[in-house]
């Protein structure tokens, strides 16, 4: 009788060789005559590869380094990349496409460096850190002064519409309600994503990175008065706050909330001498970033236990209590502050997930996270 178990490693192994040296292969047409070392990075929450190349001359001194995608598997995602990295690029600093092959998902990208801009905040005083921050929101302002009409006319890009607002949302329902083994509501549940998406569609609508954090921004080695931006790909149109919301209430790294306040107010200064449609006041900007930032929250915790459950990467789930800690700050602030039917569809909500959602959560992760 055949072990299953013990071929399966062997065709795994097997593949990924055939496909190194498929890339292998075409990088040698790409920098014909020069010599390389490819080194491969590790992996992120996606299905894509990357790898560092590094061209040597005769000396075996590095003349340039970049990086190389291989998604074999999504060729539909590599497109998108390339049509959003075209959008983007007259705005803020994306990586400079080197070279392509679509058909066989080869990409060669401008390499930034390997500092990430949660790199740049460990050690750092709070001048430094908020002069980061700074550079990140003017950043992101600069994107979003990017006309939605040649986002939508010239480069197709969607709206992140009630069906995909929605479908994000339910990561929570499907993944993370049963990893903690709890009856859910889903009454309760309807009503609440229903507010969130009526609230959410009113928001001024702008060019929305999605994953605006501080794993996917970079210290740009050529030009360090930049920040180089990447992982672009699903870039849809939506709400002025989302992108924000993802920077100052990441998953990795944490501020205060008083911190967090005067960031939100920086920006909206900041957006307003861009010319942008913003709030009108402080406190709806504040208003629309918890709207928001439940959504986005609500879909991470899923998104981080699919991770785990489906995928094998279990190191998502150690940052799962700073998502949650930050779930319950929004609602919360939405059941005291929101508008009123806002607060009608929270309520109930949160005293659901008092009584039943956060103990199940607490007696699942207190041990090992919280």
């Amino acid at each position: 009788m055949t072990d299953k178990t013990l071929l399966e490693p062997n065709m795994i192994d097997t593949k990924l060789n055939s496909r190194l040296q498929q890339l292998e292969s075409w990088l040698q047409q790409v920098f014909a005559g020069q010599a390389f070392q490819l080194d491969s990075l590790p992996g992120d929450a996606s299905a894509r590869q990357y790898h560092r190349i590094q061209l040597s001359d005769s000396n075996d001194t590095t003349v340039a380094h970049y990086i190389v995608m291989d998604s074999a598997d999504e060729q539909d995602a590599m497109r998108q990349f390339i049509n959003v990295t075209k959008l983007m690029a007259p705005a803020i600093n994306v990586p400079t496409l080197i070279a392509q092959d679509v058909t066989k998902g080869f990409l060669v990208l401008q390499d930034f460096g390997a500092i990430e801009f949660a790199h740049l905040l460990v050690d750092a005083t709070p001048a430094q850190i908020d002069e980061h921050y700074q550079l990140a929101m003017q950043t992101l302002v600069a994107l979003q002064t990017v006309p939605v009409e040649t986002a939508k006319s010239q480069h197709q890009l969607p709206d992140y519409d009630t069906e995909l607002l929605d479908r994000e949302m339910d990561l929570f329902s499907d993944w993370f309600i049963p990893y903690i083994g709890v009856e859910f509501d889903k009454a309760l549940w309807n009503t609440l994503k229903e507010a969130l998406i009526k609230e959410i569609l009113q928001q001024p609508q702008v060019i929305v990175h999605r994953d605006y954090h501080s794993r996917n921004l970079m210290q740009d080695q050529a030009d360090r008065s930049r920040l180089g931006v990447i992982d672009f790909q699903d870039a849809v149109i939506g709400s002025y706050t989302y992108d924000l919301v993802s920077l100052l209430r990441d998953a990795y790294v944490e501020w205060p909330e008083s911190q967090v306040s005067a960031w939100i107010n920086d920006f909206w200064q900041l957006q307003k001498q861009a010319g942008l449609t913003t709030a009108d006041s402080i406190e709806q900007l504040g208003n629309d970033m918890n709207v928001i930032g439940v959504q986005r929250h609500l879909k991470v915790l899923g998104i981080f236990i699919r991770l785990s459950e489906r995928d094998g990467k279990d190191r998502y789930l150690a940052d799962i209590p700073k998502v949650m800690r930050d779930l319950m700050f929004e609602l919360e602030w939405l059941e005291a502050h929101g508008r009123p039917h806002m607060q009608q569809a929270v309520a109930p909500f949160n005293e659901s997930l008092r009584d039943n959602i956060l103990p199940a959560y607490q007696n699942k992760f207190v041990q090992q996270y919280i």
